[in-house]
């Protein structure tokens, strides 16, 4: 049988208070199988203060799971305790109910930001793909000069850093191979490696990551800025498509580059890892070209420029979309650029994972 219950008397004091209340918590804050018996007999007066304190006092005595009992205390007080535990059940339940009903707004809202904001993704590929394909066939329906302009502003000034870092990659690339394939005495086919890593993953990777920092960021801001000046507004307060007159042009001119950057990067990704392999490793010219090109094939060249052309197309998209959602000014322009560059790093990725599974399962 369970132990009987310990029954404490607390006899309440004639000034009877808040601190009181606090003195009998503490009291009791970690004492189990008891009950607390609150008497009354030295409290003259009962006002509506004093009651609300003893009330206050079992509430807390409830959620510490602490029984009690009362002993001396008048019917009108003990009346107002009832009503007090009444209500404080009442407005619970009511919080319940309307946490429920929030937590389904919240949901009903989410799901119509999610679907809003698919239906205007939609809308504007369906904008993108006319104006790029339909575009050059319509009278002033491509903006040719702004399209030279956006490949020579994204393009020519992303060499420099693509070269530089594919340079440093194919350093490193050799360096790793080659220190475990020299104890082996197969030095020489860090060629190989390197080559059919650098023309399938790492070329493409490089050029996209490096082209989202430069210029999907920029993309961003820029689109951004026009959004906040009100220039979208003007636009197409004038009637003019924005689809046509900006986006266009940036996402033909990442499609015609990057591709172009990803080839320049596998060049001199496999130039630095002959460099380190004929000063370092020993390998000759001859022998280390020709296993390069003995472990490529045709369709590895493919398949990165596959890679390439859809990051070309999560860059733009991306970037764009998040240039003409930004809000709030500067400091929106920078989250947007922010946000922008690391979704369109996270989707370039799981691009990479897509096609390298197609090509793995159908070579």
């Amino acid at each position: 049988m369970p132990p009987e219950k310990e029954i404490s008397t607390w006899i309440l004091s004639a000034d009877f208070d808040y601190p009181e209340c606090l003195r009998i918590l503490n009291a009791y804050k970690d004492r189990r199988n008891i009950t607390v018996c609150l008497s009354g007999k030295a409290v003259k007066t009962w006002p509506i203060t004093r009651s609300a304190v003893l009330a206050d006092v079992l509430a807390k005595l409830e959620k510490q799971k602490i029984e009690w009992l009362f002993e001396d205390i008048p019917e009108e007080t003990m009346r107002f305790i009832d009503f007090t535990k009444e209500r404080s059940d009442t407005i619970t339940v009511a919080r319940v109910a309307m946490a429920g009903k929030r937590r389904i707004y919240n949901l009903i809202a989410r799901t119509d930001r999610f679907l809003k904001m698919l239906v205007y993704l939609f809308k504007l590929m369906q904008d993108i793909v006319y104006w790029t394909v339909c575009g050059p066939f319509i009278p002033h329906g491509f903006r040719y000069a702004r399209t030279l302009y956006e490949i020579t502003s994204c393009g020519m000034r992303s060499v420099g850093i693509v070269l530089l870092v594919s340079f440093i990659m194919g350093l490193i690339l050799a360096m790793q191979g080659g220190a475990q394939l020299e104890r082996l005495g197969a030095a020489v086919m860090v060629a190989k490696i390197v080559g059919m890593i650098t023309v399938r993953e790492i070329g493409p990777l490089l050029a996209s990551l490096l082209v989202t920092g430069r210029c999907g960021s920029a993309i961003t801001a820029e689109i951004g800025a026009m959004v906040t000046s009100e220039e979208m507004d003007a636009l197409r307060a004038m009637g003019i498509s924005i689809t046509k007159y900006v986006v266009v042009p940036k996402f033909v001119a990442l499609l015609i580059i990057l591709p172009c950057l990803t080839l320049f990067a596998n060049i001199v990704c496999i130039y630095g890892s002959y460099i380190f392999s004929y000063y370092q490793l020993g390998v000759s010219t001859y022998d280390y070209f020709n296993q390069t090109v003995s472990g490529m094939h045709v369709s590895d060249v493919f398949n990165g420029l596959a890679k390439s052309l859809a990051d070309a197309v999560i860059i733009a998209y991306i970037a764009v979309y998040h240039g003409l959602t930004t809000k709030g000014g500067a400091e929106g322009i920078g989250s947007s650029t922010t946000r922008s560059v690391v979704v369109t790093i996270i989707w370039i990725a799981l691009a990479h994972l897509f096609f390298t599974i197609l090509f793995y399962y159908n070579r």
